[in-house]
């Protein structure tokens, strides 16, 4: 069950003093600018942008520095140099992995202060006095939050956070969207090798690809878009181990099951089962729009969150939850950016009254109508239930234009049906404990991943490897 914090504060938040841009002192627009890192493209961006404006309009004097330092891996550079001057941003796209190495600045707010608080909050523009009527969202509105998404955002799933003075039910971060994987595979390729359902387990799935390659000579029939997702995903369908929250024991991953699955996926990929991202080079996704004929793929397991990637040509893709061992251990991995609130960067002097205008920013982003518009246009997940209600999205799911009521084609339709598979995998998702050094293992399975497959080193040499790179002895 989800936990609603609730802030015990006496009497509404007042501030009185000037809100207008290069106002009062000699903070200038610090003082009043929210500034917000994302990953997000021009695209998504634009769509981020009406948000903004709606924040803008509602709070005159504030406004939304939005921008976008590159993908998640450059997001988390920029923040860390960023602390070293204090000019950290307010609001930042953040993995679980990122979070943890933020924690020990003592700058991540805890966001549970203002998640369901009722307080009002009284400021003046202008010399004319301004309520926010709620601070935080109704108890309603956040039983609309997916849990499993809401769930990874507490400390008590971080390391750390008691050395800051943080309890195990601070919330430090929010969900914004989400993604998870999912098995993107040809319907006609499958039909012409005699089966009418996509795999759901691995065994099926490599008698699949062995047919596949007796057909087709040039077929590589399975393509993974993130070989660190495959070992960590495995590793929680299998048992054997990745990571650990235990300070003591940190790394699992360097097991004799762990060496057993790696050695056996060498086999299949010296059969001419298997690529990847870093070994193709480049998302699998454009060999899987080839098709198997022309020297293409079967199947593409890839994020929901890049969907558009994986419309075939001349053909229409399908979409399926990825394989399992069996049905009882067939789990698949979450993804996709949270939202992380830092406090008293770019010498703002009013860091308390910052944290409450970024929390009503995250208000906007995570509105009802908001979510639905972000999640159609970008693949990804809502994070709150009643998205799933609103009109135009219900009309998107179902594959249809929501404007003009014509069945979706191309990207869009694919698009269409990766949220919908998505959408029935909320009991199998999982994540992995976050701590300094959480994002190095990550890293390290990839690498381990690309030595095995390609055969520079066994199994047993890699993952010792990795161990010691991440400080294990």
């Amino acid at each position: 069950m989800k936990k609603l914090l609730t802030v015990a504060m006496a009497g509404c938040f007042i501030l009185t003093g000037c809100l207008a841009l290069g106002g009062c002192g000699g903070s200038g627009d610090s003082d009043h600018t929210i500034v917000f890192y994302s990953s997000q493209g021009q695209d998504l961006a634009s769509q981020t942008a009406t948000a903004i404006q709606k924040f803008e309009a509602k709070y005159p004097g504030w406004k939304i520095d939005h921008r976008q330092p590159g993908g998640y891996d450059e997001v988390l550079g920029k923040v860390r140099t960023d602390f070293t001057g204090g000019l950290q941003p307010d609001l930042a796209y953040c993995y679980a992995d990122h979070v943890a190495q933020y924690i020990e600045t003592g700058k991540v707010v805890d966001l549970g202060q203002y998640l369901t608080s009722s307080e009002s909050y009284t400021y003046t523009v202008d010399g004319e006095s301004k309520t926010i009527e709620r601070i935080g969202f109704t108890e309603a509105e956040v039983d609309q939050f997916i849990d499993g998404y809401l769930e990874e955002g507490y400390a008590r799933n971080f390391t750390g956070y008691e050395a800051v003075g943080l309890k195990e039910d601070a919330l430090l971060t929010l969900p914004f969207v989400k993604s998870t994987e999912l098995l993107f595979y040809n319907p006609d390729a499958l039909k012409e090798l005699g089966y009418t359902e996509p795999p759901t387990t691995w065994d099926k799935l490599w008698e699949i690809c062995a047919k596949a390659r007796s057909t087709w000579s040039t077929c590589t029939p399975l393509g993974y878009d993130s070989e660190a997702n495959w070992f960590i995903t495995m590793s929680e369908q299998m048992g054997f181990g990745y990571t650990s929250a235990d300070p003591d024991n940190h790394y699992l991953f360097n097991n004799a099951e762990a060496k057993a699955w790696l050695t056996e996926m060498r086999e299949h990929y010296e059969d001419g089962y298997i690529t990847t991202q870093q070994i193709y080079g480049s998302y699998t996704s454009s060999l899987f729009a080839k098709g198997p004929a022309q020297g293409g793929l079967v199947f593409c397991i890839g994020s929901s969150g890049g969907a558009s990637n994986q419309a075939g040509t001349g053909f229409t893709t399908e979409v399926a939850p990825i394989p399992g061992v069996d049905a009882e251990h067939s789990q698949c991995i979450s993804q996709g950016p949270s939202l992380v609130m830092l406090t008293g960067g770019n010498g703002a002097t009013n860091p308390e009254e910052k944290q409450i205008m970024t929390f009503q920013f995250i208000k906007e982003l995570l509105d009802v109508e908001f979510q639905a518009k972000f999640a159609k246009a970008s693949g990804y997940n809502p994070m709150r239930e009643d998205v799933y209600e609103v009109a135009s999205y219900k009309t998107f799911l179902e594959g249809k234009d929501p404007e003009t009521g014509d069945k979706l084609t191309g990207k869009q339709l694919v698009v269409s049906k990766a949220a919908q598979a998505a959408t029935q995998l909320t009991d199998r998702f999982f994540t992995s404990p976050a701590f300094v050094g959480s994002f190095t293992a990550r890293i390290q399975m990839g690498t381990v991943m690309q030595y095995v497959l390609l055969g520079q080193k066994n199994a047993e040499r890699a993952l010792s490897e990795a161990y010691k790179a991440c400080g294990g002895k």
